[in-house]
C-alpha cells in the first residue's frame, strides 16, 4: 500500500510542487481537514458505513509521501479498507467499516505527509480529524423497522420482490438465530413493507424427519434454535403450546416442554411427531424496547417434515 500512497503522491506533486530560485525553501503547507461524515445516520451492528473527510485547504509545497491512517476505538482500519484520492487540489479520504458490537466509535484520521526541499524540522507534517460515533442493535437482522426498501435490498442481497403481494420482497439468507447458520446453509426470508417502510420480517427453515434420528431430530433442532434465541432475549421469553388433538401422549409432552422440564429422548421423538403430523406445536414469545418476536413451527406431513419459523414484527 506504501507503493499506492507514493504513485498518487508522485502525481499530485506535479501540482503541488512550488519552484523557485531562492536558495531558502519554502515552508510546506500541510491542508486542513473537514469533518468526518458517515455515510448513515443511524449504525447498526453488522452494517457496513462509510466513512469520508475532504480537505477544507489545499496543501502546498513539494510533496513526496503521504499515508492517511483511519483508526476505530484505537485500532488501525486495514488499508485495504481505505482509499485516498486527489482532485483540484484537494484531497479525499474513505474508510468503509463494519461495527460488530453496540456502544461509541471513536474514529480518528491522521494524514502523514512527507515533503522535499522542506527547511529544517519541516519535512513531516501531520494533520488529524476525530469523530465519535454510536452504534445500535439493529431491530431485526440487520435491519431497523422504517428502512426504506432501497436501503433493505443493498442489505439484504438475496431478496427480490414477490409478484403475488405488493411491498413483499423474498429470497434467501443467512439465519439470524445464533449458532444455526453452522448447522443450515440457508433460511428463506421474507420482508414486508407498509408504505415502503419495512415492518416485519419472517425467516424459515424446513427440518425433516427421514433422518437418522427420526422425529427427534425435528424437535432437536427447533430446541437447539429457540434456546438460542431465550438466551439472547433473556427475561422476556414466554412458552404457549398449541395443540390439535386429545391424545395425551402428545399433550403430555408439548406440556412439560412448554413448563421448561427436560425430555428424555422418547419424549423428544414424540414432540417432533406431533410437529410434524400439525397434532402440537409451540409458541415462542420474546420481544425488544422495538421488536416483537415470535418463533414456531408449521406442520409439513405429506414430506414428513416441519418448517422452523421466527417472525420479527415492528412493536
Amino acid at each position: 500500500m506504501k507503493k499506492f500512497w507514493y504513485v498518487i503522491c508522485v502525481a499530485a506533486a506535479s501540482v503541488l510542487s512550488l519552484t523557485s530560485c531562492d536558495k531558502t525553501p519554502d515552508s510546506p503547507i500541510p491542508p486542513t481537514l473537514g469533518k468526518i461524515t458517515v455515510s448513515q445516520e443511524k449504525i447498526g451492528v453488522g452494517q457496513q458505513i462509510v466513512l469520508t473527510a475532504y480537505d477544507e485547504t489545499p496543501m502546498a509545497g513539494n510533496l513526496y509521501l503521504i499515508q492517511p491512517v483511519w483508526t476505530v476505538n484505537g485500532n488501525r482500519v486495514l488499508e485495504d479498507f481505505t482509499n485516498y484520492a486527489y482532485s483540484n487540489g484537494l484531497g479525499k479520504y474513505t474508510c468503509y467499516y463494519t461495527p460488530n458490537s453496540e456502544g461509541s466509535l471513536n474514529v480518528e484520521l491522521e494524514v502523514y505527509m512527507l515533503f522535499n526541499d522542506a527547511p529544517q524540522g519541516e519535512a513531516e507534517q501531520t494533520v488529524t480529524a476525530t469523530a465519535q460515533l454510536e452504534v445500535f442493535k439493529c431491530d431485526a437482522r440487520n435491519s431497523f423497522w422504517g428502512d426504506s426498501v432501497e436501503i433493505t435490498l443493498h442489505r439484504e442481497t438475496g431478496l427480490s420482490s414477490n409478484p403475488s403481494g405488493e411491498g413483499i420482497y423474498i429470497g434467501k439468507g443467512e439465519s439470524s438465530i445464533r449458532g444455526i447458520s453452522s448447522l443450515i446453509n440457508s433460511v428463506d426470508l421474507t420482508y414486508t413493507f407498509k408504505n415502503e417502510k419495512l415492518s416485519e420480517i419472517k425467516e424459515s427453515f424446513s427440518v425433516s424427519s427421514v433422518h437418522s434420528q427420526g422425529a427427534r431430530y425435528v424437535s432437536g433442532m427447533f430446541d437447539v434454535a429457540l434456546r438460542a434465541l431465550e438466551t439472547e432475549y433473556a427475561g422476556t421469553g414466554t412458552r404457549k403450546a398449541v395443540t390439535n388433538t386429545e391424545d395425551a401422549a402428545y399433550l403430555d409432552v408439548v406440556n412439560k416442554y412448554v413448563a421448561g422440564d427436560p425430555l428424555t429422548d422418547a419424549e423428544m421423538t414424540v414432540l417432533g411427531e406431533g410437529m410434524v403430523r400439525g397434532f402440537v406445536r409451540v409458541e415462542a414469545s420474546m420481544y425488544t424496547a422495538n421488536t416483537n418476536i415470535l418463533f414456531t413451527t408449521n406442520a409439513d406431513p405429506d414430506n414428513q417434515s416441519a418448517a422452523v419459523i421466527v417472525t420479527y414484527s415492528e412493536r
